[in-house]
């Protein structure tokens, strides 16, 4: 008896599915091309708002419903990704479009990278759709020259996809020699910054004349790259100058009495 009762109960429900998906079918799909209605073109609705959207769906005798939201990386959040039917088909009036909204851009998790390598903090960003972004160094009592000392925004922040993580780097101790830095082409407000960031100065400036240099390029340093100098020494460079202009000929203001 109790399995009688249970086929009619899900024999009942099945019914009532039915008729549903059938009362469904039959508004959206039958009696559209039964009833002699107009057709109209789908306007497109990418970029506006849900209200937007409406308004421009309801001008044009069609109804809206919202279907999948979906994270976008341009498109602001509650504005219309995509649609279904697409813009410009012909359909008839009273149709239902559905609509594929935003959700805005995904944010990434910012790791915790300090106390580890440069290798392993670069690892760990990548994993987080994020990229190393400004690095300089600074002198440590207490990690080991190549730790990440400091890093912004700092561990737990939410960021953009591709989103840049600067870097402190440590130095070793302030009593250790620091690393000097190429300059060799660089421009000298861009000497200055790296020799900042590793915890060096602009020393001398000396100037050269060079017709193949843009004005202000670094020509030559000393102490060179890759040798190691106390903490704040100073950097002497040559950079490139532009040759004086000719002086005027004696001869170009004389005038015959």
């Amino acid at each position: 008896m109790k399995n009688i009762l249970r086929q009619l109960v899900l024999l009942a429900a099945g019914a009532f599915l039915a008729g549903i998906i059938a009362l469904v079918l039959l508004d959206e799909i039958v009696m559209p091309y039964l009833v002699d209605t107009p057709s109209v073109q789908i306007p497109d609705l990418k970029g506006l708002s849900a209200p937007e959207a409406a308004a421009h769906l309801e001008e044009a005798g069609l109804k809206m419903t919202i279907g999948d939201s979906l994270h976008h990386e341009t498109i602001p959040a509650d504005a219309v990704v995509d649609q279904d039917p697409s813009v410009g088909q012909l359909v008839k009036e009273g149709r239902r479009i559905v609509l594929i909204v935003s959700k805005g851009p995904r944010y990434y998790e910012v790791p915790d990278v300090r106390r580890v390598s440069m290798r392993e903090a670069r690892l760990q960003l990548e994993g987080n759709q994020l990229k190393i972004g400004q690095i300089r160094y600074r002198s440590s009592e207490t990690l080991p020259e190549g730790a990440i000392v400091e890093q912004s925004p700092p561990p737990g922040a939410q960021l953009a996809l591709g989103s840049s993580v600067d870097l402190w780097v440590s130095n070793g101790s302030p009593a250790a020699l620091k690393r000097i830095p190429n300059l060799i082409g660089l421009s000298i407000g861009a000497a200055e910054d790296t020799l900042r960031k590793y915890e060096l100065r602009i020393g001398h400036i000396a100037k050269r004349i060079d017709e193949q240099k843009r004005v202000g390029t670094v020509l030559a340093q000393s102490p060179p790259g890759g040798q190691r100098i106390s903490r704040h020494s100073r950097i002497d460079l040559v950079v490139s100058a532009a040759a004086p202009p000719p002086e005027p000929d004696a001869f170009d203001d004389w005038e015959e009495p």
